[in-house]
């Protein structure tokens, strides 16, 4: 089977398992976790542009490079919260946190981003609704390559947030409903 294929499967398995776990006038979060270049950008958008739900990539809140694990707690403390939900996005340049993004409480969501699957973030998403968590991998090498194509100068921080995301997926990572690893 090939990559299209394995995704389509994927997005099918989502929709299913959100819609049979679907809680009358609660939203629903998707949860999508996985290591750079695993394509969780990409299968967010494929699955929001089926189902019309709101997006949140982690990239836009990280605290900066080293900024893994704060993110993570970031989508329990702000993002997932029942009321005044949203972010601080972050500023790179001025390395500090940007402007406010709100976010409506009733929206159902996807959540992606390497942190999004911990204990603390399921159970926030539970408490606003319907939950279903997602890991997506790959090899190394072809992560690696997808990561820098898509951003070229990730390239000097790619060790070091891989650090971070290999210390993420040791101590604070769930087991997901699915988990989908290409190659």
């Amino acid at each position: 089977m090939d990559f299209d294929s394995e995704q389509e499967r994927l997005l099918e398995d989502v929709i299913k398992l959100a819609a049979s776990r679907k809680r009358a006038f609660k939203p629903v979060t998707v949860l999508i976790d996985g290591p750079s270049g695993a394509g969780k950008t990409w299968t967010s958008a494929a699955l929001a542009e089926r189902t019309d739900w709101r997006v949140v990539h982690l990239d836009e809140f990280y605290p900066g490079w080293h900024g893994l694990e704060k993110g993570s707690e970031m989508v329990h403390e702000q993002v997932l919260r029942t009321m005044n939900p949203g972010y601080w996005r972050w500023d790179w340049e001025a390395s500090a946190p940007g402007e406010w993004a709100s976010l409506d409480v009733r929206d159902d969501l996807i959540v992606e981003g390497v942190g999004s699957v911990t204990a603390a973030n399921i159970a926030a998403a539970k408490e606003r609704g319907t939950v279903v968590s997602v890991v997506i991998d790959g090899p190394r090498d072809k992560r690696y390559e997808r990561a820098i194509a898509r951003e070229p100068e990730y390239e000097q921080w790619f060790e070091t947030w891989e650090k971070q995301e290999k210390a993420y997926f040791s101590n604070l990572a769930e087991e997901p409903d699915l988990r989908w690893e290409w190659s």
